[in-house]
């Protein structure tokens, strides 16, 4: 969506939608809010975040399956998942990353966009836990907007997260900061960035989009500014998008099934071209497409410095952390049962403000509850 086009739809739609009866607070076109308290280190110095991506949750009146213990059990099953990973990991913060619905049923009404999310934030709502959202190539897909979406999460008031914070290409681009334990100073940065949906490939057909130039400038000016207030030194930063950089794919190569870190697809065996620190690898990992130079992010990453780790979601059933140039990069499984996948669960992430660059990570798995066979 360009910016032209996504101010034409802010100014257009959504005072539409308030008059419908949506119960959004507008003035002169802006979201207002009372500002929420600043995120805070803990007094162990401990800071805790869970990572929960590809949510894709539905009602289940809108899937016509005639075994109506399959959708039924789908939601049953994917709110679980959110409610135990809450539970077990007791986190100072939850970040959505992306796919958060499936936005691509044409059954989905403005109000049952705005149902499906007060379900899948209702674990978060009832803790008054703080919330961030990042958005996937499948949130808006059936044209409900994410700037739309993104207002039906900021109604939530522990709500951290913003339509944009600059004028930029997607819905989400935001930077929050985490202060120290005393509150006196910004002791780590927290990006979220939208990595968009689709574009279109030299022959024709779509394939996934990326971030975009002007996002990369915005993330490079507000790095900088970041540096200065603290006494020009990168503060130490994560970041979270849906589709995963380009680097990943280096070093990819066809080999045979007796390789070691090989995976199959399409009855032919590859070699992923990073070692695997840690996790699973279980499919190709879906950058967006190869015969585009979508690598100017990551490098943006390297020449800024701060960004220590950054994790993504998209690619389901892959769980593994690989280190690129000196930054971690890590997946998260997905979370949701109305998609493939056999396990589901999310992951822990856990900051230390005396060891900003050890950060503890650990994928969690969470078991199935209904027999249902989905």
């Amino acid at each position: 969506m360009n910016i032209i086009f996504k101010h034409f739809l802010l100014g257009l739609i959504l005072p539409s939608l308030c008059a419908m009866g949506v119960p959004h607070k507008w003035d002169s076109g802006k979201f207002k809010r009372d500002k929420p308290e600043p995120l805070k280190f803990g007094k162990d110095g401990k800071f805790r975040i869970l990572h929960i991506t590809d949510i894709h949750d539905v009602e289940p009146e809108m899937d016509d399956d005639e075994n109506r213990e399959k959708p039924e059990s789908c939601d049953i099953e994917t709110l679980n998942v959110i409610e135990k990973l809450v539970e077990r990991t007791n986190p100072d913060l939850v970040v959505f990353g992306g796919d958060n619905i499936s936005g691509y049923w044409e059954e989905f009404t403005y109000d049952l966009v705005k149902s499906t999310i007060e379900k899948i934030t209702a674990p978060i709502r009832k803790r008054n836990i703080p919330l961030c959202v990042v958005f996937g190539n499948h949130d808006g897909e059936a044209g409900f907007h994410t700037e739309f979406q993104m207002i039906q999460y900021m109604e939530y008031p522990n709500c951290r997260s913003s339509l944009n914070d600059v004028n930029v290409y997607g819905c989400g681009n935001c930077c929050i900061t985490i202060k120290s334990s005393d509150g006196k100073k910004d002791s780590f940065a927290i990006w979220l960035m939208d990595s968009n949906d689709y574009q279109s490939k030299p022959d024709g057909g779509l394939c996934y989009d990326c971030v975009h130039d002007d996002q990369i400038a915005w993330y490079e000016t507000k790095s900088a500014e970041l540096k200065a207030a603290n006494g020009g030194q990168p503060l130490p930063a994560i970041l979270f998008q849906h589709i995963p950089v380009q680097q990943e794919l280096d070093g990819f190569a066809e080999v045979t099934a007796n390789d070691e870190y090989t995976f199959e697809r399409d009855g032919n065996y590859y070699k992923f071209g990073h070692e695997i620190l840690e996790g699973r690898i279980r499919e190709v990992p879906c950058p967006p497409h190869m015969e585009y130079n979508h690598r100017n992010q990551f490098e943006s990453w390297k020449k800024t410095g701060g960004i220590i780790a950054a994790f993504f979601g998209h690619d389901h059933i892959n769980d593994f952390h690989i280190n690129i140039d000196g930054i971690d990069i890590y997946q998260t499984l997905g979370a949701g049962y109305f998609t493939y996948g056999k396990e589901r669960g999310g992951r822990l992430i856990v900051l230390d403000v005396k060891n900003p660059t050890d950060i503890y990570t650990e994928s969690i798995e969470i078991e199935r509850i209904t027999k249902a066979d989905i």
